[in-house]
């Protein structure tokens, strides 16, 4: 743990949940990088959390928060790594259907588990009531900070590769 805390009561709030998310990708796609599907988990979780497996392009840029463009990116990955696939609803062929493949639902425990172990890593120290105060906490932050004016703004999580002395 670092000696040096930057966030006080005046430093933006957004600055410590980078921080955080950060490191909690970092310590995620490390986990999972033998899977090699970067860091979108997440899409593949809210595909399964679907009825049947599958949802619509638009449903997981609403509900994930991501623009159209970056989303077609991100569903391109997948599919090309195999994991989702495209298709057109038959009741409307404007709509885009992903569907989960037979190598995604094999290697979704072994995401749940990774996902489930690093959330308790996260919160040790906390006891189930604070656990379930913390997560009400955020919810009720993300609520508060939802309803503000805002800009829309967007961030990347990339990799890094690491430097190894030649």
């Amino acid at each position: 743990m670092s000696e040096t805390r930057i966030w006080n009561k005046n430093m933006p709030l957004s600055r410590f949940m980078s921080l955080i998310t950060k490191g909690y990708y970092g310590a995620l796609t490390k986990r999972l990088e033998h899977l090699d599907i970067e860091h979108y988990y997440s899409i593949l979780i809210t595909i399964e959390d679907q009825k049947g497996g599958h949802c619509s392009q638009q449903f997981l840029c609403n509900l994930l928060q991501v623009d159209k463009a970056s989303m077609v990116k991100k569903i391109d990955y997948l599919a090309k790594k195999g994991l989702v696939k495209r298709g057109k609803n038959p009741k409307d062929r404007r709509e885009h259907i992903i569907t989960l493949t037979e190598k995604a639902i094999q290697i979704l425990p072994e995401i749940h588990d990774a996902v489930n172990g690093l959330n308790i890593s996260a919160t040790r120290g906390l006891d189930a009531k604070q656990q379930e105060e913390f997560y009400k906490s955020l919810w009720l932050v993300y609520d508060n900070i939802t309803t503000q004016p805002a800009n829309q703004v967007s961030y990347k999580i990339k990799k890094i590769k690491d430097s190894q002395p030649q």
